[in-house]
């Protein structure tokens, strides 16, 4: 059994801010911006310290990826839309984050 169609504005609606992504995203330069954010810390962290943050959503969690000089390392990869685009990271003030 298939739910109700939206039709005209209310599909439009259901949106919800998005319109600017979708746009952005089919254009004729869909170019899109990797980047690599890693995190060494002396202790391990648990997964909501690892979380990667672009503009206010929550896009990634750092994996480990072993450990380098003593310290834990923590990677991800992101993709953006925007070259522009802010990334945060959730780690506590004592570790080292590197984002390139």
């Amino acid at each position: 059994m298939r739910g109700p169609v939206l039709k005209g504005e209310t599909a439009q609606l259901r949106l919800d801010g998005f319109e600017e992504e979708i746009e952005h995203m089919f254009t004729n330069n869909n170019t899109t911006y990797e980047k690599t954010v890693k995190i060494f810390a002396p202790f391990r962290l648990n997964a909501v310290e690892r979380r990667v943050i672009a503009d206010g959503k929550h896009i990634s969690i750092a994996a480990p990826a072993g450990r380098q000089q003593g310290d834990y390392l923590y990677s991800t990869t992101v993709t953006l839309l925007r070259e522009g685009m802010t990334l945060y990271t959730s780690a506590p003030c004592w570790a080292s984050v590197e984002i390139r």
